[in-house]
Order: structure tokens, then C-alpha cells, then sequence
């Protein structure tokens, strides 16, 4: 008897939906990192409801919000334990969506058993802040929220997280970094980067090459790091506060090792090696390189090459090259965003690359004369259309959520605090 009255109890109610849920079209909402903040992005997605009985509803809405949490200090006290403090938790953005009922419906509507789906699209602007996620005293978090009224007060509630990344063109295409520099009677040395933006869990190769320029001039040791700095702003005072990401520590054993490449050119003969270091893919171990008015994070290569000189005493080179770590972007053939940003991004370079029109090419400006004349050919072009709101200038500002929502039902609602 008590095992029936078990099962019993683990059945769901009456009435009670069979599945309640949110579906994203994308999993992630990826914002351009290189455009200016005025511009915005489309996220769509539906409100699944399955009932295998009808369903008397009062409303169904839909909730956006986006919550920042910081409660830090300086140093390195941050990966140590930290207390979570609610009453610290800011809300930052907010948007609702009421799909039932319906303008000059019932309060109360029926559903009849089946699958229902309520459809929904709104703007994020490029202003919105990075999902922020691996440090217990600091967090960025955005949520959807599907809420079911019933007249007799129960509320049913779906509830998923959202995350929002940034694309930036360097990740697209990577844009390499090479330091050279001599040391006169010393050395010449040249430090090379194939790109300034990497992935998360990826490796960071870096190429050393050098010249002696003075006899028994050795390299005694490389080491080199990864050092992520926060920056927090919005505190009584400014923090700071840096940790090592990953280092690694080289100790050369001569120029005639094979562990150096000799290669040739005009300047003289080169010995060169590479190190490698490899990027973490635990978020609590590594932050993106993010920049908000309320936190900035960087990270910075940072090369030590210490010289052996002929009477034994040690010189050091120093160097900090700044990369940027991001989150591995979506495949680009099945993300239609990805693909318009590729186009554009190379449709800007193939206009960079244009030669600049020649003089003899040139075409003067009309005179108001000439403008009144042609104005009465019967051929005049006619204008084209007015661009899309997608297509404005990066001055216009984003549409009004009321005419971006697609259901002609829905009553967003902003909430939007500026923090950029």
C-alpha cells in the first residue's frame, strides 16, 4: 500500500502540462565585438507547451532578464571562498512578452489538448555585456522565463539559461605580431605571434629568433606567461588584481643544440625555437577577455629572456605583448550571422585593397543648373527604396521592441540600464 501511495505522488497533477519548455534557435547569441555599440541582433526561438488533456489559462508570458553580481577585492583573495551576498545582485535588463490572452479575448482561454507553440523575436543591443560565468564573487547571467497563469492562482514555470558571446574579426582573421629589436654588441632577437586572438583550450606558439652579435653570448633561460588582469569599476575604489594563466620555462643548452633552427637571410643567420603554451578550457581557471564599465579583463604574454654574457653576469630582455582569449566561435557554414560577417568583413578588405581612382577618371559635381534640367528628362532614375532598419547607417537607432516582436500580441516591455 505505502509502495502504490509512493507512485501515486510522483504522478503529475491534474491538468499539469506533460512538457513546458523555452527553445533558442541558437544556443548562443553571438554579438559583433568590432561594430559600433548602436547595433544590435535578432534572437528567436518558441514556447513549447504539450497537454495530453485541456488547460484553463489566465496568461503565458515570457521574461527576459540580465543580472550582474560583483562582491570582490583586490589581490589574490579571489580564489579563495567566497560568500555569495543576493542583496549585491543587480538587474541590469529586462523585457516581458504576454502571449495569452489575446486583445479582446476572454480573460480566461481553454487549450485544447496537443502541441502549442507561441513564437517570439526581440533586440539585444551590442551594447549588452558578455555572459561572465567561472568567478564565484563576480558574474554576468541573462535568463528566459516562461510563466502559465491558471484562475486558480498556480503558476507553472519553464526556465533556461541564455548565453551572449562576442565575434570579433581578429578571431575570423588573425592578424600576426612580431617584435624585433637589437641590443647593440649583444644580441638581435625577434619574438613572432601567428595571431593576437586565441580560443579557449587552444595552444599559443611562439616563435624566438635570434643573432648573436658577440662571441660566448648565450641564452641562459626563457620564460614566459599568461597573466589575466581584472580591472573593476563601480566600487568605493578602484581594484585590481592579476593571476598567471599558464607559463612554461625554457633552459637553452647552446647555439649548436638541436633545439635551435639555423635559417639565413639578408640580416645574417638566425637561430630560432619555439615554445608552446596551452590555453585552459575550464572558465575558472580562464576569463575572456571582456571590457565593460563595470569590469575589464585582459591578458598579456609576458617574455623573459635572460642572456648569458661572456664574463658570466646575466642581462634580460623583457617584452609584454597583449592577446585576447575568446570563446570558439560557432561552425560557420550552419550560423547565418557568422556568414554575414565574414561577407562583410571581406567585402571591406577586397575595398581596402581598390586602387585609388585616377585623376583623369574624375567626375565633377552637377550644377544646380544641370540638376533642374535633367529633372525634367523623361528617363530620370527613380530613387530606391529606403534601406530595411538592418541596413541603417550606424547612427540610426535600433527599432522599438513593439515592432520587432512578430506577434502582433505581444507587449514587451524594457527595462535596459546603460553600463557601457
Amino acid at each position: 500500500m505505502a509502495i502504490t501511495s509512493l507512485f501515486r505522488a510522483a504522478s503529475p497533477p491534474e491538468n499539469a502540462p506533460t512538457y513546458f519548455g523555452i527553445r533558442l534557435d541558437n544556443d548562443i547569441i553571438w554579438l559583433s565585438g568590432d561594430s559600433s555599440s548602436t547595433g544590435y541582433c535578432h534572437v528567436t526561438g518558441k514556447v513549447v507547451l504539450c497537454l495530453n488533456q485541456p488547460l484553463c489559462v489566465k496568461d503565458i508570458k515570457l521574461h527576459f532578464e540580465g543580472r550582474r553580481y560583483m562582491n570582490w577585492q583586490s589581490g589574490s583573495e579571489f580564489q579563495r571562498a567566497h560568500q555569495h551576498m543576493p542583496f549585491l545582485e543587480r538587474l541590469f535588463m529586462y523585457q516581458t512578452w504576454s502571449f495569452l490572452p489575446y486583445p479582446g479575448s476572454p480573460s480566461s482561454t481553454t487549450l485544447a489538448p496537443g502541441n502549442h507553440e507561441f513564437l517570439f523575436t526581440f533586440c539585444l543591443s551590442n551594447s549588452s555585456p558578455d555572459t561572465i560565468e567561472g568567478l564565484d564573487d563576480c558574474h554576468v547571467r541573462y535568463r528566459l522565463k516562461a510563466t502559465i497563469g491558471t484562475p486558480g492562482g498556480r503558476r507553472i514555470d519553464a526556465d533556461t539559461r541564455v548565453r551572449v558571446r562576442r565575434m570579433y574579426r581578429s578571431l575570423l582573421i588573425p592578424e600576426p605580431k612580431m617584435v624585433q629589436d637589437i641590443w647593440p654588441q649583444k644580441i638581435i632577437y625577434r619574438v613572432s605571434l601567428p595571431s593576437q586572438a586565441y580560443t579557449f583550450g587552444s595552444v599559443v606558439p611562439i616563435k624566438f629568433e635570434f643573432i648573436p652579435l658577440c662571441k660566448r653570448l648565450e641564452v641562459a633561460t626563457i620564460h614566459t606567461k599568461i597573466e589575466e588582469i581584472h580591472r573593476a569599476f563601480q566600487q568605493p575604489a578602484s581594484n585590481r588584481r592579476t593571476r598567471i594563466i599558464v607559463k612554461d620555462d625554457y633552459y637553452s643548452r647552446g647555439w649548436d643544440e638541436d633545439e635551435y633552427r639555423k635559417t639565413s637571410d639578408n640580416e645574417g643567420c638566425w637561430y630560432s625555437t619555439t615554445r608552446s603554451l596551452h590555453l585552459p578550457n575550464d572558465p575558472k581557471e580562464c576569463l575572456q577577455s571582456i571590457s565593460t564599465n563595470f569590469l575589464r579583463v585582459e591578458h598579456t604574454l609576458t617574455i623573459q629572456i635572460k642572456l648569458l654574457n661572456p664574463d658570466g653576469h646575466h642581462s634580460a630582455v623583457l617584452l609584454d605583448m597583449p592577446i585576447s582569449i575568446q570563446c570558439a566561435l560557432p561552425p560557420l557554414l550552419q550560423d547565418p550571422f557568422v556568414c554575414s560577417v565574414i561577407q562583410s568583413l571581406r567585402l571591406m578588405d577586397e575595398t581596402c585593397d581598390q586602387p585609388l581612382p585616377s585623376y583623369n577618371n574624375h567626375v565633377m559635381d552637377r550644377t544646380p543648373d544641370e540638376i533642374a534640367s535633367g529633372a525634367l528628362n523623361d528617363d530620370t532614375e527613380v530613387l530606391p527604396e529606403p534601406p530595411c532598419y538592418c541596413q541603417l547607417d550606424i547612427s540610426s537607432k535600433p527599432p522599438s521592441y513593439e515592432s520587432a516582436v512578430l506577434s502582433t500580441v505581444s507587449n514587451p516591455v524594457l527595462l535596459s540600464e546603460g553600463y557601457a
